[in-house]
């Protein structure tokens, strides 16, 4: 299995090394956040900042705490971010206080419709995989985070069909990766959904969706004979994303602007499809 030493000794027993929750799979994760998402118009003034699910029952276990963060918790999006007074912070702050272990990301209502979250402590008595899981995934964030805005690293792939990307040649154009390796169950379970994505886009000319992949081009070759996936597919590339992308779990995907600069990683077609959206209609 393709993953960070890291990530194998956190998650084997969990079953979370393509990075995601136990018993759940790929496909089912949608955008769980809506259960507690409200306009502007149904939130009372006298919600805002209060717990949108009771904080009290997250750190029972760490399965509990894991199901309420895969279903509210979208660290990666834009979000309103608070300290555990209530005062309002940056986003890269609240990362840091994530990667000390101390504190879990409460989802909390807002006065308008973004995602808000405040910092809760993590209880002495709570499982200690909790502050684990936290400092190894804000790390994460956290290294995103910061590569938002910046130039993606110099890149010269050619597709198994011969076709050439480069840092260059991409220019001017949206540019979508998807990380992934054959084994990795979550990421062939979102390739129907992604197909599908290539095709509503099919005749911009402007948009490219290619596929990284750690397989070599026989493996990948035998693979695509039987699985559809219309993405342009780049094989062995697991040091580009490991040491260019920093990924550490699969699938892993990575918003590109026109410029050349990341917008932001992505988990999941959900996700993929919105942000490609929001990016087409700047």
């Amino acid at each position: 299995m393709k993953i960070s030493s890291a990530f194998i000794v956190l998650f084997s027993v969990l079953a979370i090394s393509c990075n995601q929750p136990p018993n759940q799979q790929h496909t089912k994760l949608t955008d769980d956040t809506s259960q507690t998402k409200t306009t502007a118009n149904e939130i009372d003034a006298s919600k805002a900042g209060k717990p949108a699910v009771p904080a009290s029952d997250l750190s029972i276990d760490f399965i509990t705490f894991w199901n309420y963060y895969s279903r509210h918790v979208k660290l990666n999006q834009d979000f309103e971010a608070y300290d555990t007074k209530g005062q309002t912070i940056t986003k890269e702050a609240f990362l840091k206080h994530l990667n000390t272990g101390l504190y879990f990301p409460l989802r909390i209502y807002t006065k308008n419709t973004d995602l808000g979250y405040k910092l809760h402590k993590i209880p002495a008595k709570a499982d200690s995989d909790i502050s684990t899981y936290m400092k190894q995934f804000s790390k994460q964030e956290l290294i995103y985070y910061k590569m938002q805005g910046k130039e993606v690293p110099v890149f010269h792939f050619t597709s198994i069909s011969g076709q050439s990307y480069t840092s260059e040649n991409t220019k001017g154009k949206i540019v979508l990766f998807k990380c992934w390796f054959i084994s990795c169950v979550p990421c062939v379970q979102e390739m129907p959904a992604l197909n599908e994505l290539v095709k509503k886009y099919k005749d911009r000319k402007d948009i490219l969706f290619i596929s990284l992949a750690i397989d070599g081009k026989k493996e990948l070759t035998q693979f695509l004979n039987k699985t559809r996936f219309d993405y342009a597919t780049v094989p062995g590339q697991e040091t580009y994303m490991s040491k260019k992308l920093n990924v550490t779990a699969y699938p892993t995907h990575f918003l590109i602007d026109r410029t050349g600069k990341l917008v932001r990683a992505l988990y999941n077609d959900v996700e993929v499809a919105k942000a490609l959206e929001k990016e087409i209609s700047l």
